[in-house]
């Protein structure tokens, strides 16, 4: 297993050296692959090359496909047999190992498969020439045939091979050429750069020009073109300032040797830096000889960047030292503290030496490195940069709120961590303070027994609403958020509200106090009383009014069913004692005993209506209740000892009748009694009433049919030749009264009227 994964290594990285694949088409490829489809028969032909994971096809004739993954490709199985062996396959179908291919069972449908490895120079094998044929071949390949196809599949290799060293030979021709011009570009740069080879003799102290070009050395130094030049002149030619430390290292080397490294200004603001080495001997006689030889170069404009970049460190460290934050730097490898700047020491308490015997775990509340680089990377803001919360400890044990934003950086080949830590454990605690006001407000707005609401005041939209709010509008909470909070106000009283609230907006004044109606969705009312006040931003600016809404529908009503109430009862006082004032007057006088007794009785009649009435507020009173409560006096006085079963009887539906219906019946329903006890039905032991009552709609109005009708009591001659005062209360009561009408039928059996009431006006 292992052997034939290195095998197979090595055939990869050979593929890849021809740097081939996903290449575009070659016609040399093209027209092997027609030769093969031609030679063979086949109406496809291609050369393959086959990679990790994929056959991808160099030159392919027959097919549009450019590459099939390496599991179905046949040739896999072809580059794993002998390198000169064909592989054909008659009918694929019928072949195991590719019958369930989907190249097989579903387009193309192919059947027959042949195929020649590509055998490289080293026995690597990249790839294959082959055919294919939707029908099979069962007679499968002459030897002729597999030979062909072998020199066609020796022919493709051999094209790769002149391909890869044609590619070769460009390249090495590129790079020769990019090598002749790299050393003249390193000549060029010489000569840019002043770098002067030069040579001198310890005896005569000439010093000799050697190279890049003639006279470079007395250009360098700033003397005159072909002036004398020997070590005197050269140091001559230095500044005053280096000059003894120059000829003292000078000395030095004559008379012991060695390499030397000189740094000097030849004028102000030129430094040179010669470098190279002294050969010292003595000869005869111990006489001292030395050469030197070495380079010589202008250096100007490195000592002015390191100049710069001392310049630069010194600003880094003003801003490190200055910075109104702390700074911590670390080693990300193992977060130990490499430096810190004095906001730390005095913030954390610690020393600048004692921080840099600590790592970032030992102040971290984490207290494990694992942990913060987990943490760190879950609250990383882009490659190489995170922003995080932490807990830090300090020197004295506190724990305290810290931002971390750290930035890694690359100094000098050395990664490091800057780190800068802002404590907010102020910010933390008032962050906390908020949230918890925050918490309190919303949950007294959200259980509030009143409407709560909040409106944005640049477009007039709901932000907020409590329940409260969206019950007074008869809407969800997700219904009225976001629209505007005039859309649920009566357009009455839409103008003025919205001025109010503008004028609070915009500062004109402290509060908003209006008394409106809100319409609900199906079209019913509710008063409210609202008061708003301004809430402004950070800067000052008002942005959203909050505002408080009573619902006062019930006590408005109750106020108006009050002054209702007092005006009716006013006009009904002065209607009762205008009715007692027409009875006295109509009531006959001749007999005291029954004048008091017409009289009283005709008072408690209108006295029951006044307690139906009461009863209702003065809304009106339920007919059958009104007759249950005349009849009931005149009921208990007529029934014998012996019991005469029901002597009344009541067929309605239920009716409320208008205050002034039910004080106008009661007298009617009276008089009706009274004559029933006194001639009628009441009158006699068997004698029955039977009262029935509809309420019928005409075309403006509605109005009550009333029908009361004795038996049983005394036969009835006929219509009385005189109308007596019951009769004439009556009329008086619904014809003059009420605008009714009254039909009495005198019948032998019993006394029948019919009164025709009307109720009330009908919606227009």
């Amino acid at each position: 297993m292992a052997e034939a994964a290195e095998a197979e290594a090595v055939r990869l990285a050979v593929l890849r050296g021809y740097a081939i694949l996903d290449t575009p088409a070659e016609a040399a490829f093209d027209r092997l692959a027609a030769l093969a489809r031609d030679l063979l028969r086949t109406p496809t032909a291609m050369v393959s090359l086959i990679d990790e994971t994929r056959q991808w096809f160099k030159a392919r004739i027959g097919t549009e496909l450019r590459e099939v993954p390496r599991e179905l490709a046949f040739c896999d199985h072809t580059i794993r047999g002998a390198p000169d062996e064909v592989l054909v396959v008659p009918d694929l179908k019928a072949d195991p190992r590719f019958a369930s291919n989907p190249l097989v069972t579903d387009s193309p449908h192919l059947r027959f498969y042949a195929g020649a490895p590509l055998v490289g120079p080293g026995g690597a094998v990249l790839g294959t020439v082959s055919v294919l044929c939707t029908e099979p071949r069962p007679e499968g390949l002459s030897e002729t045939e597999r030979q062909g196809l072998r020199n066609l599949a020796a022919t493709v290799a051999d094209e790769l091979e002149l391909r890869l060293q044609s590619r070769l030979s460009r390249e090495a021709a590129v790079r020769a050429e990019a090598a002749r011009a790299a050393e003249e570009r390193l000549r060029r740069a010489q000569e840019a750069a002043g770098v002067v080879a030069f040579e001198i003799a310890g005896r005569s102290g000439m010093v000799a020009d050697m190279a890049p070009r003639a006279d470079g050395l007395r250009q360098v130094l700033g003397l005159s073109p072909g002036s004398l030049l020997n070590l005197r002149h050269v140091l001559a030619a230095v500044c005053p300032e280096d000059r003894p430390a120059l000829a003292a290292e000078a000395r030095r080397l004559a008379t012991a040797g060695g390499e030397f490294r000189l740094e000097f200004r030849v004028r102000p603001g030129r430094w040179l830096q010669a470098r190279g080495k002294v050969e010292a001997t003595r000869g005869q006689n111990q006489v001292l000889n030395w050469r030197a030889s070495g380079i010589i170069f202008d250096i100007t404009e490195r000592k002015e960047m390191e100049l710069a970049l001392r310049e630069a460190e010194l600003r880094q460290r003003t801003l490190f030292e200055a910075a109104p934050f702390g700074v911590i730097i670390i080693d990300p490898a193992t977060h130990r503290i490499l430096d810190v700047n004095g906001r730390v020491c005095a913030e954390y308490g610690y020393t600048r030496e004692e921080f840099l015997h600590l790592s970032l775990a030992d102040i971290d509340a984490l207290g494990d490195s694992e942990a913060i680089r987990v943490r760190g990377r879950a609250h990383a803001v882009r490659p190489g940069t995170q922003e995080v919360e932490a807990q830090h400890r300090t020197k004295s044990g506190e724990i305290r709120d810290v931002l971390v934003r750290a930035q890694g950086v690359v100094l000098g080949g050395r990664k490091v961590t800057y780190g800068a830590h802002i404590d907010i454990t102020a910010r933390k605690a008032a962050e906390a303070a908020l949230r918890e006001s925050e918490a309190e407000f919303r949950a007294a707005f959200e259980q509030a027994s009143v409407a709560m609401s909040e409106v944005d005041c640049t477009t007039g939209c709901l932000l907020r609403a409590n329940a409260a709010y969206a019950r007074l509008v008869g809407r969800s909470a997700e219904e009225i958020v976001g629209r505007p909070f005039s859309d649920f106000v009566h357009p009455d009283d839409r103008a003025g509200d919205l001025a109010g609230f503008g004028r609070v907006c915009r500062g004109e004044t402290p509060i908003h106090e209006v008394a409106k109606r809100y319409v609900q969705p199906d079209g019913s009312l509710r008063w409210a009383e609202l008061t708003s006040a301004p809430v402004c931003d950070q800067a000052g600016r008002i942005v959203r009014t909050v505002a408080i809404i009573q619902d006062v529908t019930e006590r408005r009503a109750a106020e108006e069913r009050q002054a209702l109430l007092v005006r009716e009862v006013d006009h009904r006082a002065k209607n009762v004692l205008a009715v007692v004032q027409a009875a006295l007057r109509l009531t006959p006088k001749g007999d005291t005993e029954a004048y008091a007794k017409a009289v009283e009785g005709r008072v408690m009649a209108l006295a029951r209506a006044h307690t139906l009435l009461a009863a209702e507020r003065w809304t009106g009173a339920r007919l059958r209740t009104l007759l249950e409560g005349e009849l009931a006096a005149f009921l208990s006085a007529t029934t014998t000892s012996a019991g005469s079963g029901q002597r009344a009887e009541l067929h309605g539906p239920n009716v409320m009748l208008p205050p002034a219906s039910a004080q106008a019946l009661s007298m009617t329903l009276h008089e009706l009694a009274t004559n029933a006890t006194k001639h009628g039905a009441l009158s006699a032991p068997g004698g029955r009433i039977s009262i029935s009552w509809r309420v019928t709609e005409e075309t403006d109005r509605s109005a009550l049919w009333l029908q009361w009708s004795e038996a049983g009591g005394p036969p009835v001659t006929g219509t009385p030749v005189r109308r007596g005062f019951g009769s004439r209360v009556i009329e008086a009561t619904i014809r003059d009264q009420l605008g009714g009408t009254v039909r009495t039928d005198w019948k032998p059996g019993g006394v029948i009227c019919e009164l025709t009431v009307p109720l009330r006006e009908r919606p227009g």
